[in-house]
């Protein structure tokens, strides 16, 4: 096995895999129950995410894309919730966490089928059928819910059972967390940089306006929903940051096509500076409630 297969069949699994499971000690069933205390909130943030921001994806590719690779992983790329990365970003913008977990919950298992569907349809519109590569379905299915659903749930039973334990063990994978994502994204970076260089002035330009329009849909649709400030800001999270783990789990690891991730490699480098911006207007919309 070379040290890419390995990379792409071992350790972006792992990766993931622990990430969920840091996600699931740290959770309860109350924090499940918030979908009843939050109904507007998770309904908003739910649409943008599993509808409107896939169809922001379709229009952009469409206008903007340089080639079908990269407008099929732009599909992929907003399949993909932002799970823990948009989690972080709205702890460290003191705005909604609770509502920001469960949105990850709930759309962690709904993508498991939705993201072999966003896969298709992406492959079969963008890439001719010689060049596009088979979907997997059942095969994606099993993978994403062994690589999220699973992890989640028995992290969860770890903290029903063994509270303290739990406590303890997320602590220690939250820091191994953040270091294993840089060191996952650097890495598939550099195994498909020529392709990076090669579309980075065309494709950073629909990378670009995919990320801000996102982020703006989601301030938009809180907006327009009535809701408090601290949720404004956990949608525009929500919505606007997508999971690139998962990104290039699907399409380095379970459709094996470098070029498909292109797009999600070029959201790696533009996505922190946009999100990390915004922390500065955070504030601002906390006062309104």
């Amino acid at each position: 096995m070379s040290i890419m297969d390995f990379f792409y069949t071992r350790a972006i699994p792992a990766a993931l895999i622990t990430v969920m499971l840091g996600m699931g000690l740290s959770l309860t069933l109350g924090d499940l129950r918030r979908v009843v205390v939050y109904p507007r909130a998770v309904s908003v943030g739910l649409f943008g995410q599993l509808i409107c921001l896939p169809l922001l994806a379709f229009v952009l590719a469409l206008i903007l894309a340089p080639n079908p690779a990269v407008a099929a992983g732009a599909i992929l790329l907003a399949a993909c919730p932002g799970g823990v990365t948009s989690n972080a970003y709205t702890f460290a913008a003191r705005a909604d966490v609770a509502l920001s977990v469960t949105l990850t919950i709930i759309e962690s298992a709904i993508t498991i089928l939705t993201i072999p569907l966003f896969a298709f349809l992406a492959l079969s519109f963008f890439m001719s059928q010689g060049a596009a590569p088979d979907v997997p379905a059942g095969e994606m299915i099993r993978q994403l819910a062994m690589i999220t659903v699973i992890p989640i749930a028995g992290g969860m039973l770890v903290r029903a059972y063994r509270s303290d334990f739990a406590l303890r063990l997320v602590e220690g994978l939250r820091k191994v967390t953040v270091y294993v994502l840089i060191v996952l994204i650097a890495a598939a970076a550099i195994s498909s940089w020529r392709e990076v260089l090669d579309n980075f002035v065309q494709a950073g330009l629909l990378v670009a306006a995919l990320n801000l329009l996102s982020m703006g849909m989601g301030y938009g649709l809180a907006r327009a929903a009535g809701l408090p400030g601290s949720q404004q800001i956990t949608l525009v999270y929500e919505v606007g940051v997508q999971n690139i783990s998962l990104a290039l789990l699907v399409t380095l690891t379970l459709l094996e096509d470098p070029t498909l991730a292109i797009t999600s490699l070029l959201y790696a480098v533009i996505m922190p500076i946009t999100a990390l911006a915004f922390l500065r207007l955070a504030p601002r919309l906390r006062k309104t409630g």
